[in-house]
């Protein structure tokens, strides 16, 4: 059986891994920080919040998922570490409270 601390490390991973697939293909979908040094204490939460409102999303009609699903996907994220992913160089230097799906 997997520890907690593996468990977390793997879905920080997967979560790191697919957003900087999503960032290759839409490079305008996140801003930069103007100050790309600084630290934003609620990056975190922001990226958090679009992770979640993109992936409990049906991607074809743009409709909430079922209830089932949604719960599942939420259990699967809170296994995530989103401080250190906000503080991953890549994905930490985008202004997350900006970031946007824009549907064709």
């Amino acid at each position: 059986m997997r520890s907690m601390e593996s468990l977390r490390r793997t879905a920080t991973d997967g979560v790191a891994e697919w957003l900087s697939q999503l960032l290759d293909s839409m490079p305008n979908l996140v801003p930069p920080w103007s100050d790309p040094t600084e630290m934003h204490p609620d990056n975190a939460g922001w990226l958090h919040r679009f992770v979640r409102d993109v992936v409990t999303t049906n991607p074809a009609t743009h409709d909430d998922l079922s209830n089932i699903q949604i719960y599942l996907i939420e259990l699967a994220l809170d296994a995530v570490d989103w401080d250190e992913l906000a503080r991953e160089p890549r994905i930490g230097r985008l202004d997350w409270s900006h970031a946007h799906l824009t549907y064709p």
